[in-house]
């Protein structure tokens, strides 16, 4: 019987093919490789971008325990800009579009001065460790008893967005805890219509 002779062009054609064939396996999985790095770099930066909104109250009291001033202050604890997206303030689950529609709501008397300083937040950035008065109450401490005994019934929602886009809602009872949600849209989900402007 006759032996074949195995052509060496062949033998190199398929050592060719097999070297390519392992450098795309390789290639392939160093790209792998490569999106999960690049994930977890993004993860890292978001993380160092990472804004936290607080909403807190700032009370002084006098010997009486009646309250003599009454502040609300937003304070941003993370690590990046919180950018403000949309607000809003209930009171009794009615919406509220800034501190003297909420005196009225709540049925401030007439003889309870009314006069706040305040800081408009719609639209507006918080940088990172930020603090500051959102409304002081401190012209008449009236005024800030009223609001004391009523803190239970005044809600606040701030959605509020990091550099990245990533959305979180805060959800605050003025006399309560906070909540935090993140978001999955990338919009507020305060209607336009109930926003709070000042």
């Amino acid at each position: 019987m006759k032996k074949r002779k195995i052509d060496p062009n062949l033998l190199i054609a398929i050592g060719v093919l097999i070297a390519s064939f392992s450098a795309l396996f390789v290639y392939i999985k160093q790209a792998n490789i490569m999106s999960k790095q690049t994930d977890i770099l993004l993860e890292q930066t978001k993380a160092n971008a990472w804004p936290r909104l607080d909403v807190g109250l700032n009370i002084g009291f006098d010997r009486d325990d009646s309250p003599l001033f009454l502040n609300i202050e937003i304070h941003n604890k993370g690590t990046g800009p919180a950018i403000i997206e949309g607000v809003r303030v209930l009171y009794e689950d009615q919406h509220t579009i800034d501190w003297w529609d909420l005196f009225k709501k709540s049925k401030l008397p007439d003889s309870i001065d009314d006069g706040i300083a305040n800081r408009d937040i719609y639209n507006s950035v918080v940088s990172a460790n930020e603090e500051f008065y959102w409304a002081q109450l401190q012209e008449d401490r009236n005024l800030a008893a009223w609001v004391f005994e009523r803190k239970d019934k005044i809600n606040i929602e701030i959605c509020y967005k990091s550099v990245f886009d990533d959305y979180w809602l805060l959800t605050k009872r003025l006399g309560g805890d906070t909540k935090i949600e993140k978001l999955e849209t990338k919009a507020s989900p305060i209607p336009k219509n109930q926003e709070f402007k000042r």
